[in-house]
Protein backbone atom coordinates (compact mmCIF):
# COMPACT_ATOMS: atom_id res chain seq x y z
CA UNK A 1 0.00 0.00 0.00
CA UNK A 2 1.37 3.41 -0.94
CA UNK A 3 1.92 6.15 1.64
CA UNK A 4 -0.66 8.34 -0.11
CA UNK A 5 -3.29 5.61 0.21
CA UNK A 6 -2.44 5.09 3.88
CA UNK A 7 -2.92 8.80 4.57
CA UNK A 8 -6.22 8.74 2.70
CA UNK A 9 -7.45 5.89 4.89
CA UNK A 10 -6.45 7.79 8.03
CA UNK A 11 -8.98 10.56 7.30
CA UNK A 12 -11.51 8.97 9.64
CA UNK A 13 -13.28 12.26 10.40
CA UNK A 14 -14.74 12.06 6.87
CA UNK A 15 -16.25 8.58 7.25
CA UNK A 16 -19.83 9.83 7.52
CA UNK A 17 -19.54 11.63 4.19
CA UNK A 18 -17.79 8.62 2.70
CA UNK A 19 -20.63 6.33 3.84
CA UNK A 20 -23.17 8.65 2.23
CA UNK A 21 -21.13 8.69 -0.98
CA UNK A 22 -21.03 4.88 -0.97
CA UNK A 23 -24.81 4.74 -0.60
CA UNK A 24 -25.21 6.98 -3.65
CA UNK A 25 -22.66 5.02 -5.68
CA UNK A 26 -24.31 1.69 -4.97
CA UNK A 27 -27.83 2.94 -5.64
CA UNK A 28 -27.19 5.14 -8.68
CA UNK A 29 -23.82 4.06 -10.06
CA UNK A 30 -21.72 6.59 -11.96
CA UNK A 31 -21.51 7.84 -15.52
CA UNK A 32 -18.80 6.43 -17.73
CA UNK A 33 -15.55 8.43 -17.71
CA UNK A 34 -13.40 6.95 -20.49
CA UNK A 35 -10.91 9.82 -20.68
CA UNK A 36 -10.32 9.77 -16.93
CA UNK A 37 -10.02 5.99 -16.90
CA UNK A 38 -7.57 5.93 -19.80
CA UNK A 39 -5.45 8.63 -18.14
CA UNK A 40 -5.33 6.63 -14.88
CA UNK A 41 -5.02 3.14 -16.36
CA UNK A 42 -1.77 2.50 -14.50
CA UNK A 43 -3.24 3.74 -11.20
CA UNK A 44 -6.20 1.44 -10.63
CA UNK A 45 -7.25 -2.16 -10.17
CA UNK A 46 -9.24 -2.93 -13.29
CA UNK A 47 -12.50 -4.85 -13.49
CA UNK A 48 -11.66 -8.24 -14.95
CA UNK A 49 -15.15 -9.69 -15.23
CA UNK A 50 -14.61 -12.92 -13.34
CA UNK A 51 -18.24 -13.24 -12.34
CA UNK A 52 -20.59 -10.34 -13.04
CA UNK A 53 -20.85 -7.17 -15.11
CA UNK A 54 -22.58 -4.06 -13.82
CA UNK A 55 -20.99 -1.71 -16.35
CA UNK A 56 -23.64 -0.72 -18.87
CA UNK A 57 -22.51 0.51 -22.28
CA UNK A 58 -18.84 -0.23 -21.59
CA UNK A 59 -16.65 -2.38 -23.83
CA UNK A 60 -15.20 -5.10 -21.60
CA UNK A 61 -11.88 -4.79 -23.42
CA UNK A 62 -11.46 -1.22 -22.17
CA UNK A 63 -9.90 -1.06 -18.71
CA UNK A 64 -12.42 0.19 -16.14
CA UNK A 65 -11.80 0.52 -12.38
CA UNK A 66 -13.43 -2.12 -10.22
CA UNK A 67 -13.72 -0.15 -6.97
CA UNK A 68 -12.96 3.21 -5.41
CA UNK A 69 -11.49 4.10 -2.02
CA UNK A 70 -13.23 6.82 -0.01
CA UNK A 71 -11.70 8.85 2.84
CA UNK A 72 -11.50 6.93 6.09
CA UNK A 73 -10.97 3.51 4.51
CA UNK A 74 -14.41 2.83 3.01
CA UNK A 75 -14.40 0.92 -0.29
CA UNK A 76 -17.25 0.99 -2.79
CA UNK A 77 -17.89 -1.09 -5.89
CA UNK A 78 -18.08 0.95 -9.06
CA UNK A 79 -20.94 0.35 -11.51
CA UNK A 80 -21.25 2.37 -14.72
CA UNK A 81 -24.84 3.45 -15.27
CA UNK A 82 -25.42 5.95 -18.12
CA UNK A 83 -28.46 7.51 -16.39
CA UNK A 84 -26.61 8.15 -13.12
CA UNK A 85 -26.60 11.74 -11.81
CA UNK A 86 -23.07 11.19 -10.49
CA UNK A 87 -19.80 11.43 -12.34
CA UNK A 88 -16.11 11.12 -11.54
CA UNK A 89 -14.01 14.23 -12.15
CA UNK A 90 -10.43 15.37 -11.78
CA UNK A 91 -9.55 18.66 -10.11
CA UNK A 92 -5.83 19.26 -10.18
CA UNK A 93 -4.22 16.18 -8.67
CA UNK A 94 -7.37 15.16 -6.78
CA UNK A 95 -10.36 13.03 -7.80
CA UNK A 96 -13.96 13.70 -6.82
CA UNK A 97 -17.48 12.29 -7.12
CA UNK A 98 -20.01 14.96 -7.94
CA UNK A 99 -23.38 15.70 -9.50
CA UNK A 100 -24.50 18.88 -11.27
CA UNK A 101 -24.91 20.74 -7.99
CA UNK A 102 -22.06 19.83 -5.69
CA UNK A 103 -19.13 17.61 -4.83
CA UNK A 104 -20.12 14.47 -2.93
CA UNK A 105 -16.73 13.10 -1.90
CA UNK A 106 -13.11 12.85 -2.81
CA UNK A 107 -11.95 9.38 -3.86
CA UNK A 108 -8.91 7.40 -4.93
CA UNK A 109 -8.68 4.46 -7.25
CA UNK A 110 -7.73 1.20 -5.56
CA UNK A 111 -4.23 0.16 -6.48
CA UNK A 112 -3.69 -2.91 -8.61
CA UNK A 113 -2.67 -5.96 -6.54
CA UNK A 114 1.04 -6.66 -6.84
CA UNK A 115 0.56 -10.41 -7.28
CA UNK A 116 -1.06 -9.76 -10.66
CA UNK A 117 2.42 -8.95 -11.97
CA UNK A 118 3.45 -12.61 -11.64
CA UNK A 119 2.69 -16.03 -13.11
CA UNK A 120 2.09 -19.39 -11.49
CA UNK A 121 4.55 -22.28 -11.82
CA UNK A 122 2.58 -23.46 -14.86
CA UNK A 123 3.11 -20.09 -16.55
CA UNK A 124 -0.47 -18.97 -16.03
CA UNK A 125 -0.95 -15.24 -15.24
CA UNK A 126 -2.29 -14.97 -11.69
CA UNK A 127 -4.94 -12.53 -12.89
CA UNK A 128 -6.56 -15.54 -14.59
CA UNK A 129 -6.78 -17.30 -11.23
CA UNK A 130 -7.49 -14.92 -8.33
CA UNK A 131 -8.56 -11.40 -7.54
CA UNK A 132 -8.48 -8.99 -4.65
CA UNK A 133 -11.81 -7.78 -3.27
CA UNK A 134 -11.43 -4.33 -1.81
CA UNK A 135 -8.06 -3.69 -0.24
CA UNK A 136 -7.20 -7.05 1.28
CA UNK A 137 -9.54 -9.98 0.55
CA UNK A 138 -8.02 -12.59 -1.73
CA UNK A 139 -10.80 -14.24 -3.71
CA UNK A 140 -11.02 -17.37 -5.83
CA UNK A 141 -14.03 -18.35 -7.91
CA UNK A 142 -13.34 -22.05 -8.27
CA UNK A 143 -15.77 -22.16 -11.16
CA UNK A 144 -16.53 -18.91 -12.99
CA UNK A 145 -19.64 -20.34 -14.53
CA UNK A 146 -23.04 -21.75 -13.64
CA UNK A 147 -24.46 -25.13 -14.55
CA UNK A 148 -27.92 -23.95 -13.48
CA UNK A 149 -27.77 -21.45 -16.33
CA UNK A 150 -26.78 -24.21 -18.73
CA UNK A 151 -30.05 -26.04 -18.03
CA UNK A 152 -32.07 -22.83 -18.26
CA UNK A 153 -32.51 -22.36 -14.51
CA UNK A 154 -30.01 -19.70 -13.53
CA UNK A 155 -30.71 -17.10 -10.85
CA UNK A 156 -32.63 -14.22 -12.42
CA UNK A 157 -30.27 -11.51 -11.19
CA UNK A 158 -27.02 -13.21 -12.28
CA UNK A 159 -24.99 -12.41 -15.41
CA UNK A 160 -22.14 -14.89 -15.06
CA UNK A 161 -22.76 -16.77 -18.31
CA UNK A 162 -22.99 -13.54 -20.29
CA UNK A 163 -19.97 -12.04 -18.54
CA UNK A 164 -17.36 -14.80 -18.53
CA UNK A 165 -16.25 -15.98 -21.96
CA UNK A 166 -13.10 -17.05 -23.75
CA UNK A 167 -12.06 -13.45 -24.38
CA UNK A 168 -11.84 -12.75 -20.67
CA UNK A 169 -8.53 -13.10 -18.82
CA UNK A 170 -10.11 -15.53 -16.37
CA UNK A 171 -9.87 -19.31 -16.10
CA UNK A 172 -13.40 -20.64 -15.91
CA UNK A 173 -12.25 -23.68 -13.90
CA UNK A 174 -9.27 -22.99 -11.65
CA UNK A 175 -6.36 -25.43 -11.30
CA UNK A 176 -5.55 -26.29 -7.69
CA UNK A 177 -1.78 -25.80 -8.04
CA UNK A 178 -2.38 -22.44 -9.74
CA UNK A 179 -4.47 -21.43 -6.71
CA UNK A 180 -1.70 -22.53 -4.34
CA UNK A 181 0.91 -20.56 -6.30
CA UNK A 182 -1.34 -17.49 -6.39
CA UNK A 183 -1.80 -17.67 -2.61
CA UNK A 184 1.96 -17.75 -2.11
CA UNK A 185 2.49 -14.75 -4.38
CA UNK A 186 -0.32 -12.75 -2.78
CA UNK A 187 1.04 -13.33 0.71
CA UNK A 188 4.54 -12.38 -0.43
CA UNK A 189 3.64 -9.23 -2.33
CA UNK A 190 0.37 -7.89 -0.88
CA UNK A 191 -1.49 -7.34 2.37
CA UNK A 192 -4.08 -10.11 2.78
CA UNK A 193 -6.45 -10.24 5.76
CA UNK A 194 -9.18 -12.47 4.30
CA UNK A 195 -9.48 -15.31 1.84
CA UNK A 196 -12.80 -16.07 0.14
CA UNK A 197 -13.39 -19.25 -1.84
CA UNK A 198 -16.53 -19.36 -3.98
CA UNK A 199 -17.62 -22.54 -5.66
CA UNK A 200 -19.86 -21.28 -8.36
CA UNK A 201 -22.98 -23.28 -9.09
CA UNK A 202 -22.70 -26.96 -9.92
CA UNK A 203 -25.64 -29.29 -10.44
CA UNK A 204 -23.74 -31.91 -8.44
CA UNK A 205 -23.29 -30.17 -5.11
CA UNK A 206 -21.32 -33.08 -3.64
CA UNK A 207 -18.72 -32.51 -6.37
CA UNK A 208 -18.76 -28.81 -5.51
CA UNK A 209 -18.09 -29.60 -1.87
CA UNK A 210 -15.22 -31.94 -2.75
CA UNK A 211 -13.69 -29.23 -4.94
CA UNK A 212 -13.78 -26.86 -1.99
CA UNK A 213 -12.16 -29.37 0.33
CA UNK A 214 -9.47 -30.17 -2.23
CA UNK A 215 -8.54 -26.48 -2.46
CA UNK A 216 -8.75 -25.85 1.30
CA UNK A 217 -6.43 -28.79 2.03
CA UNK A 218 -3.95 -27.55 -0.58
CA UNK A 219 -3.75 -23.88 0.43
CA UNK A 220 -3.76 -24.15 4.22
CA UNK A 221 -0.05 -25.05 4.46
CA UNK A 222 0.95 -21.93 2.48
CA UNK A 223 -1.27 -19.42 4.30
CA UNK A 224 -1.05 -17.88 7.79
CA UNK A 225 -4.59 -19.17 8.36
CA UNK A 226 -6.41 -18.98 11.73
CA UNK A 227 -5.84 -15.76 13.62
CA UNK A 228 -4.06 -13.95 10.78
CA UNK A 229 -6.13 -14.54 7.67
CA UNK A 230 -9.84 -15.19 8.09
CA UNK A 231 -11.00 -18.03 5.86
CA UNK A 232 -14.46 -17.95 4.32
CA UNK A 233 -16.18 -20.25 1.82
CA UNK A 234 -19.38 -19.66 -0.13
CA UNK A 235 -21.17 -22.50 -1.89
CA UNK A 236 -24.28 -24.64 -1.89
CA UNK A 237 -24.36 -27.42 0.75
CA UNK A 238 -23.72 -31.09 -0.10
CA UNK A 239 -26.50 -33.65 0.07
CA UNK A 240 -24.96 -35.26 3.14
CA UNK A 241 -24.85 -32.57 5.81
CA UNK A 242 -22.51 -34.58 8.03
CA UNK A 243 -19.69 -33.74 5.59
CA UNK A 244 -19.89 -30.13 6.76
CA UNK A 245 -17.92 -30.98 9.89
CA UNK A 246 -14.84 -31.04 7.64
CA UNK A 247 -15.11 -27.28 7.18
CA UNK A 248 -14.72 -26.80 10.92
CA UNK A 249 -11.94 -29.38 11.15
CA UNK A 250 -9.93 -27.58 8.45
CA UNK A 251 -10.27 -24.14 10.00
CA UNK A 252 -12.80 -22.42 7.75
CA UNK A 253 -13.90 -19.70 10.13
CA UNK A 254 -17.13 -18.38 8.61
CA UNK A 255 -18.76 -20.73 6.10
CA UNK A 256 -21.77 -19.47 4.17
CA UNK A 257 -24.61 -20.83 2.08
CA UNK A 258 -26.24 -17.80 0.50
CA UNK A 259 -30.04 -17.77 0.50
CA UNK A 260 -30.13 -14.78 -1.90
CA UNK A 261 -33.85 -14.24 -1.18
CA UNK A 262 -36.56 -15.12 1.30
CA UNK A 263 -39.19 -16.83 1.33
CA UNK A 264 -39.36 -20.30 -0.26
CA UNK A 265 -41.78 -18.96 -2.87
CA UNK A 266 -39.41 -16.16 -3.86
CA UNK A 267 -36.48 -18.59 -3.82
CA UNK A 268 -38.19 -20.92 -6.30
CA UNK A 269 -39.08 -18.00 -8.58
CA UNK A 270 -35.77 -16.12 -8.52
CA UNK A 271 -33.34 -19.04 -8.05
CA UNK A 272 -35.07 -21.91 -9.91
CA UNK A 273 -31.91 -24.00 -10.35
CA UNK A 274 -30.97 -23.81 -6.71
CA UNK A 275 -34.51 -24.75 -5.78
CA UNK A 276 -34.64 -27.78 -8.09
CA UNK A 277 -31.13 -29.14 -7.48
CA UNK A 278 -30.55 -28.07 -3.87
CA UNK A 279 -33.82 -26.90 -2.36
CA UNK A 280 -34.73 -24.01 -0.09
CA UNK A 281 -35.42 -26.33 2.85
CA UNK A 282 -32.09 -28.12 2.43
CA UNK A 283 -30.13 -24.83 2.41
CA UNK A 284 -31.88 -23.73 5.60
CA UNK A 285 -31.39 -27.12 7.28
CA UNK A 286 -27.70 -27.09 6.33
CA UNK A 287 -27.22 -23.62 7.82
CA UNK A 288 -28.82 -24.80 11.05
CA UNK A 289 -26.61 -27.91 11.05
CA UNK A 290 -23.49 -25.78 10.60
CA UNK A 291 -24.57 -23.44 13.36
CA UNK A 292 -24.78 -26.46 15.64
CA UNK A 293 -21.11 -27.16 14.89
CA UNK A 294 -19.74 -23.62 14.96
CA UNK A 295 -22.00 -21.95 17.50
CA UNK A 296 -23.97 -18.68 17.26
CA UNK A 297 -22.58 -15.83 15.21
CA UNK A 298 -20.03 -17.81 13.19
CA UNK A 299 -22.07 -19.05 10.21
CA UNK A 300 -23.07 -16.61 7.49
CA UNK A 301 -25.85 -16.38 4.91
CA UNK A 302 -26.01 -13.62 2.33
CA UNK A 303 -29.04 -12.10 0.61
CA UNK A 304 -29.43 -9.77 -2.36
CA UNK A 305 -31.15 -6.61 -1.15
CA UNK A 306 -33.68 -5.31 -3.63
CA UNK A 307 -35.13 -8.44 -5.20
CA UNK A 308 -38.08 -8.99 -2.86
CA UNK A 309 -40.37 -6.80 -0.73
CA UNK A 310 -38.82 -5.29 2.38
CA UNK A 311 -40.84 -7.43 4.80
CA UNK A 312 -39.71 -10.62 3.07
CA UNK A 313 -36.01 -9.89 3.41
CA UNK A 314 -36.51 -8.71 6.99
CA UNK A 315 -38.26 -12.00 7.75
CA UNK A 316 -35.25 -13.85 6.36
CA UNK A 317 -32.85 -11.76 8.40
CA UNK A 318 -34.86 -12.33 11.55
CA UNK A 319 -35.06 -16.10 11.03
CA UNK A 320 -31.32 -16.33 10.55
CA UNK A 321 -30.46 -14.13 13.51
CA UNK A 322 -32.83 -15.93 15.86
CA UNK A 323 -31.19 -19.24 14.92
CA UNK A 324 -27.60 -18.11 15.48
CA UNK A 325 -26.78 -17.37 11.82
CA UNK A 326 -25.45 -13.97 10.74
CA UNK A 327 -27.54 -12.48 7.91
CA UNK A 328 -25.83 -10.25 5.39
CA UNK A 329 -26.74 -8.60 2.11
CA UNK A 330 -25.22 -7.19 -1.03
CA UNK A 331 -27.11 -4.47 -2.82
CA UNK A 332 -28.78 -5.50 -6.06
CA UNK A 333 -27.47 -3.83 -9.19
CA UNK A 334 -28.70 -4.50 -12.69
CA UNK A 335 -26.22 -6.71 -14.51
CA UNK A 336 -25.58 -6.75 -18.23
CA UNK A 337 -26.93 -10.02 -19.58
CA UNK A 338 -29.00 -11.04 -16.55
CA UNK A 339 -32.57 -12.08 -17.23
CA UNK A 340 -34.05 -9.18 -15.27
CA UNK A 341 -31.40 -6.68 -16.33
CA UNK A 342 -32.75 -3.16 -16.17
CA UNK A 343 -36.34 -4.28 -15.76
CA UNK A 344 -36.17 -4.13 -11.97
CA UNK A 345 -34.90 -0.57 -12.14
CA UNK A 346 -33.04 1.27 -9.44
CA UNK A 347 -33.47 0.26 -5.81
CA UNK A 348 -35.08 2.90 -3.61
CA UNK A 349 -32.70 4.57 -1.14
CA UNK A 350 -35.11 4.22 1.77
CA UNK A 351 -35.49 0.49 1.07
CA UNK A 352 -31.71 0.14 1.15
CA UNK A 353 -31.38 2.02 4.43
CA UNK A 354 -34.22 0.02 5.97
CA UNK A 355 -32.62 -3.31 4.97
CA UNK A 356 -29.22 -2.55 6.44
CA UNK A 357 -30.60 -0.73 9.47
CA UNK A 358 -32.62 -3.82 10.35
CA UNK A 359 -29.54 -6.01 9.89
CA UNK A 360 -27.55 -3.72 12.21
CA UNK A 361 -30.37 -3.83 14.77
CA UNK A 362 -30.18 -7.63 14.78
CA UNK A 363 -26.39 -7.59 15.00
CA UNK A 364 -26.45 -5.42 18.08
CA UNK A 365 -29.27 -7.44 19.64
CA UNK A 366 -27.54 -10.81 19.23
CA UNK A 367 -23.92 -9.71 19.51
CA UNK A 368 -23.00 -10.40 15.88
CA UNK A 369 -20.42 -8.53 13.84
CA UNK A 370 -20.00 -8.08 10.09
CA UNK A 371 -17.65 -10.69 8.70
CA UNK A 372 -15.73 -8.37 6.37
CA UNK A 373 -14.73 -4.79 7.20
CA UNK A 374 -15.30 -1.53 5.30
CA UNK A 375 -12.09 -2.01 3.34
CA UNK A 376 -13.49 -5.19 1.78
CA UNK A 377 -17.30 -5.29 1.84
CA UNK A 378 -17.62 -3.22 -1.30
CA UNK A 379 -21.23 -3.85 -2.35
CA UNK A 380 -22.90 -3.66 1.05
CA UNK A 381 -23.60 -1.03 3.70
CA UNK A 382 -23.63 -3.48 6.61
CA UNK A 383 -20.51 -2.08 8.26
CA UNK A 384 -21.35 1.57 7.74
CA UNK A 385 -24.75 1.30 9.40
CA UNK A 386 -23.52 -1.11 12.09
CA UNK A 387 -20.81 1.40 13.01
CA UNK A 388 -23.27 4.31 12.97
CA UNK A 389 -21.58 6.33 10.25
CA UNK A 390 -24.63 6.14 7.98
Amino acid sequence: MSKEQELFIERIDERKQSALAKLKLLVYGVQDAPELFIKNTNNFKEEHYAYDNGNWGVDKNRLTPSEVLLPGGIVSKLHVRPESPYRLVEDGDRLFIRDDQSFLSEFRFLERPNFWDYKTSSGNPTKNVGQMYGLNALNFNLYSGCEFHKVGKGCKFCSVMATVNRKNPVDITKDVQDIVDTCKLAIEHDNVDYILITGGSYLDRDYEFERHMQVIKAIRPVLPWNGVIKGNISMMPPKDMTKLKLLYDYGVQNPSFNMEVWSSTNFAKICPGKEEYVGFDHVVASLLYLQGIYGPGEVWSNFVAGLVPLEDIKNGFRFMAEHGIVPGANLYHAEVGSSIGKSLGRIDEQYVLSVFSYAAELYHKYGYKPYFNTRVLRNSLTNEIYEGVL
